[in-house]
Parts: C-alpha cells; structure tokens; sequence
C-alpha cells in the first residue's frame, strides 16, 4: 500500500486504490488536475492567468504575523477570487462545460482555472490548487516556516459517506504535537462554540500526531483533533467529527 507522491507536475490524477496522491512539487502553468476518473471532462487546467491572479490578491505588506490569522486572511483571499457578489444560477458542470479547451482534434482538454474566478462554483479542489499555490509560495520566499503538501483523499462525517476530497497538510518538522502536523481544509471551517453557547466558524484546522500524519498520508481513516480546541480552552469543535481517509487500519502493518 503505498500513495502516489508528485514532485514533477503536469497531470494529476487520482488513484483508484483509494491511497492518496500526494502533491509537494510546485503547480505550474498547464498542469492539468483530474476531478473526475473521466479524461478531459472537469479537468482543471491551472494557466498562467490563475497563477498570477492569485498570487497577486495577496499583499506580502499586509500578512498577518500570527498563523491562524495568516490563514484566515489567505481563506478571504480565495473565496474573494472564485466568489462574487453578483450570484449566478450557472452549475459547476455548466461553469466546467461553457469554458472548455479543445484539442487539434476536437477533444476537450479541460478547463481554464481562470474562467471560473467569480462564478461561485469552486470546491475543495479549486480552493486547494489556489491556497497551495499561495502558501508554497511564501514557504518559497521564506516567509511562511511550515512546507505545505496537497493530498487527495477522501472525506466522511458521521453522517455522510465517503466523498472525493482534497486539502492541505502544513508541517514543521522542529515543532512538537499539536503543531508539528497540521492538516488544513480550506473547504470546510471548523464550527466551534464557547462556554456561553456562542457558536462561530473558524479555519478548517486540524492537528496530527506523527501516527495520524502516517495514516493521512496512506489513506489510513483518521480523526484529527482541531487546533483550536487543543489550544483554546474557550472554544470546543461542535461540528461533526471529520474523518479523512477510507482504507480500515490494518493493525499488522
């Protein structure tokens, strides 16, 4: 059992084994990203204008210093880029379809990341493409100390089945449990509520033990604890328990 790690990127695809694809390499112009198992078809091109159009929304001026501020201000960011206030009825199979790229012979390559900024259909894997495009940037130019990954797995809740699903694991590999993995999904904010009953959304922050991060990183089923009820005592996570990955722990591995 073992999952796809991809440095040198031009096509990613997901496994059928259910082990994760594992993205540490940098996503650059033409990279073609597969969100279904059908070629082609709601296939994301990642182009040149998306790099640079989110790249450019974030102002290295105005970064927070703390970490969960820096997050959260990068999370505006990519909902600022593919929402906008003028609400279309348009699907996200209709965004993917009206924008598509041909090739000589008439076959759809994918679709333009770019031509979906502000038509309100982007999910877990457009936020995640956006936000390791930004985060790997700053890890890049030394302004950001934790190397993120992009990891394609699988999510379920207590009351939901196991979906398709993409997020991010940000490590630092001097710091110690419960901020020496984390596991960042950009799609789903963590609700927390405090003593009082007050209930609030805060970014999607999970923190791994070095067992947890393994077991992400080969699709082992895994329940992370937030970071923020680690670390605030106020606040407790009252959503429903995450769990990431689908392949059953095999206690003999």
């Amino acid at each position: 059992m073992c999952s796809e790690n991809i440095k040198s990127i031009d096509h990613i695809k997901r496994r059928f084994d259910r082990t994760p694809t594992i993205i540490d390499g940098i996503l650059e112009e033409g990279c073609l990203f597969e969100n279904t198992l059908l070629e082609g078809y709601g296939t994301i091109i990642i182009d040149k204008e998306f790099i640079e159009g989110i790249l450019e929304s974030i102002n290295e001026n105005e970064l927070p210093t703390k970490f969960i501020g820096l997050l959260s201000y990068i999370d505006i960011k990519v909902i600022e880029y593919f929402y906008s206030s003028n609400i279309s009825n348009i699907s996200r199979e209709e965004a993917y379809s009206d924008s598509y790229v041909l090739d000589d012979e008439g076959m759809i390559i994918g679709t333009k990341l770019s031509s979906l900024k502000g038509r309100n259909v982007a999910l877990c894997s457009e936020k995640s493409i956006a936000t390791f495009i930004i985060l790997r940037d700053l890890y890049q130019k030394g302004k950001l100390s934790r190397k993120p990954l992009m990891i394609l797995s699988t999510l379920a809740t207590e009351h939901t089945h196991n979906m398709p699903h993409a997020f991010l694991l940000m490590n630092k590999e001097q710091d110690d449990y419960p901020t020496k993995h984390l596991l960042y999904d950009v799609e789903n904010p963590t609700l927390v509520e405090d003593i009082n009953g007050n209930k609030n959304n805060f970014v999607g922050i999970y923190s791994l033990s070095d067992e947890q991060y393994s077991n992400i990183i080969h699709g082992i089923e895994c329940t992370p604890t937030s970071l923020f009820e680690l670390l605030q005592s106020d606040w407790h996570d009252v959503g429903d328990k995450r769990i990431y990955g689908s392949i059953k722990l095999n206690k003999s591995l």
